[in-house]
């Protein structure tokens, strides 16, 4: 739900009115895409800084997602940010504050303004006729150089009551197309909310669960393997699906995946998925895979042995000796793969 990919033709409504600890008034309009799906939340914030004797209004388009966390903003062109002595901000410093507003546990939510500057040193301004304090080395991170109190505002107004605001609002319009729409979001917040509002054992959502897997941000990946009804590893319609995110998941979730299947009976389709997926793996992995073939041998089908003999070719090793070994073990079983185990074997022989 980044702004980038924010549908072109939004609509908006009024969603509430909220004031902020210094008065300010923030109007939030809430932002629907082209489906009516609300998207995210927007505010014209205007807001008084005030450092060192002078104070200045602060204006920002603000975006927050639909749980209150913020997204992005832009400047007002005919009056941009700035910092100490006018200077405009840099790209760098508008990373860097929206990092900081980014950040809901930034030190900033236990500070006063005045309390981030050290006044026994002295900054001669060039604009106004005084001098400014510096930042505390310790707290220098957590704001924009030379925008101490812009960076204070800001994260309050942006972190305030109007996130929890936010909130209340977002689940005042709870349903099941809503939490859908987040499950499909790329934003962890989201995925993350609705994982922990869905009922699990519903069907419904069970494509959802298995997607997060593979697309989830962050920890959400193992949030939802989690979430996934122990009826879904046994079930011939969801395997196959499961198994072929082998090839598209990190190291740990592959292993997750392969564990959970280790026990249980495969089909046929499911098999052949698994046999075309383990040259994906790595050699503690392709171990736990040919146990589950081991353990379903009775059910592969020609497609699935092909598959695995396709490996004796691999230019990995392990791979292939993995192959050989799980075939030669079946030989007997699958007697079409005599002639390319013998030809393997002659492979061998020529090398050594």
């Amino acid at each position: 739900m980044s702004l980038e990919v924010q549908d072109p033709t939004p609509g908006k409504e009024r969603a509430f009115v909220v004031y902020t600890k210094d008065s300010v008034q923030l109007e939030v309009d809430l932002i629907f895409n082209s489906s009516n799906e609300p998207i995210q939340y927007y505010s014209y914030v205007v807001t008084p800084v005030c450092e060192e004797g002078v104070c200045y209004n602060l204006l920002a388009e603000v975006y927050w997602d639909l749980l209150g966390n913020f997204v992005d903003y832009t400047e007002v062109p005919l009056d941009p940010f700035t910092k100490f002595d006018h200077i405009k901000f840099t790209a760098d410093d508008h990373v860097k504050m929206k990092e900081i507003l980014k950040d809901k546990t930034s030190l900033l939510a236990n500070y006063k303004a005045e309390d981030l500057v050290d006044h026994s040193i002295q900054i001669k301004s060039d604009v106004i006729d005084g001098v400014a304090g510096a930042t505390y080395k310790s707290l220098s991170g957590a704001v924009v150089r030379g925008a101490v109190y812009s960076s204070h505002t800001l994260w309050h107004i942006v972190n305030g009551g109007v996130a929890d605001k936010i909130v209340a609002h977002t689940e005042s319009l709870m349903n099941e197309e809503l939490l859908v729409s987040m499950l499909n979001s790329d934003n962890y917040h989201l995925q993350f909310y609705a994982l922990n509002k869905i009922a699990p054992e519903d069907e419904k959502f069970t494509s959802y669960l298995i997607g997060l897997i593979s697309r989830g941000s962050s920890y959400v990946p193992y949030f939802a393997i989690e979430k996934i009804p122990d009826w879904v590893w046994s079930s011939v319609k969801y395997q196959s699906q499961i198994i072929s995110l082998l090839k598209k998941v990190e190291f740990q979730m592959q292993n997750e995946i392969l564990n959970r299947f280790k026990d249980r009976d495969l089909e046929g389709e499911s098999l052949t998925v698994l046999a075309s997926n383990l040259g994906s793996l790595d050699k503690s992995q392709l171990k736990k895979a040919f146990k589950i073939l081991d353990r379903n041998k009775d059910k592969l089908t020609s497609l699935s042995i092909k598959e695995i003999l396709s490996l004796l070719d691999s230019e990995n090793k392990e791979i292939s000796q993995e192959a050989y070994q799980f075939l030669t073990t079946h030989e007997q079983e699958y007697r079409l793969v005599s002639k390319k185990l013998n030809d393997y074997r002659k492979n061998i022989n020529v090398k050594l």
